[in-house]
């Protein structure tokens, strides 16, 4: 004989309880965070998806993906792989690293500039 027992424990009628609409879950999250302050702020416009840049060492196309933007407007790309960064400033420029040589062409760019070369990857922004 099982030793264990659900008699009287509130999971032993669990099943039995009332499963609310998913939309209804929704709804009550949404409300619970603005309630709490935690509000969702809007994205810098034109910020592109992906910023295209050549690397004359290895003659290779590398792609940085927008992977954050920080408050005071900068932004983060990196590679599919992690291992490369690149910070476009709030002003637009792709700034050079600190911590290494600056082994791509977009570096000092802006993004007006590598926009009009068509090296930007821009988000499809829905209506």
């Amino acid at each position: 004989m099982n030793s264990w027992s659900l008699k009287g424990c509130a999971m032993a009628s669990a099943s039995q309880m009332p499963k609310p609409p998913l939309a209804v879950t929704a709804v009550t999250s949404i409300l619970v965070a603005l309630a709490t302050g935690a509000v969702a702020q809007t994205a810098p416009p034109n910020l592109p998806a992906a910023i295209m840049c050549y690397a004359p060492a290895d003659q290779s196309w590398r792609v940085g993906y927008l992977a954050r933007v920080n408050k005071n407007g900068d932004t983060i790309y990196t590679s599919a792989d992690g291992r490369l960064s690149a910070t476009v400033t709030a002003k637009g420029v792709v700034a050079a690293p600190t911590n290494r040589a600056a082994g791509v062409d977009c570096y000092g760019k802006t993004l007006d500039e590598l926009r009009s070369s068509g090296r930007i990857m821009e988000f499809q922004r829905t209506k």
